[in-house]
């Protein structure tokens, strides 16, 4: 049943991965200077990050932030449900909505580009375009701070992820580099 509806919903097939960013485990932590830079835009902008752990329900991957890989199991009950309504009507996603247009950019980066960052994204596209296209635009894509899944001599997922990066980029998301001043970047004149 779980890779038959991974199959109809355009996901990879399924992949035992071995442990990594367990939580609790230094390979879940944020990076230190990622931390710091957390920290430091809280204190100057007295904001409050919003921290969200996916992944803690072992029945369905988790590649998305926004969702699991597979939401019921062979009865149709429910095996997983989407972290966070961006895209219901509802208070919780009207404030976040609202967050998103007060923001000038929402930059992206992170692991892997081929599947965790790559179905975040994908899963966003589709919830902006039902709400809000101007959305779109805001998004930036740090091309240089997320890579593929790469395995030498047994899976290379670098295709894959440079055709999501283009399907973001031609729904009007902007791919940059982190070495650009942000004052470059296109639609932040």
């Amino acid at each position: 049943h779980y890779t038959e509806e991974l199959k109809q919903t355009g996901k990879y097939e399924l992949t035992i991965w071995p442990y990594h960013s367990m939580l609790g485990g230094i390979g879940h932590a944020l990076v230190s200077s990622v931390e710091e830079a957390i920290f430091f835009h809280t204190i100057a902008k007295y904001s409050q990050p919003h921290i969200h752990v996916k992944g803690d329900n072992p029945l369905t991957e988790h590649y998305s932030v926004l969702g699991p890989e597979v939401k019921s199991g062979p009865d149709g009950k429910p095996i997983g449900l989407r972290t966070q309504s961006l895209f219901q009507k509802s208070t919780q996603s009207e404030e976040i909505l609202h967050e998103l247009r007060a923001f000038d950019a929402i930059v992206i980066a992170g692991q892997a580009k081929s599947h965790c960052v790559a179905w975040t994204i994908s899963d966003l596209l589709d919830g902006v375009m039902k709400v809000d296209e101007s959305l779109v635009e805001k998004i930036y894509l740090l091309e240089d701070c997320t890579s593929p899944v790469v395995i030498p001599g047994i899976v290379d997922y670098t295709e894959e992820a440079d055709m999501a990066f283009e399907r973001f980029e031609s729904a009007g998301m902007h791919v940059v580099r982190s070495t650009e001043p942000i004052v470059n970047w296109p639609g932040l004149d």
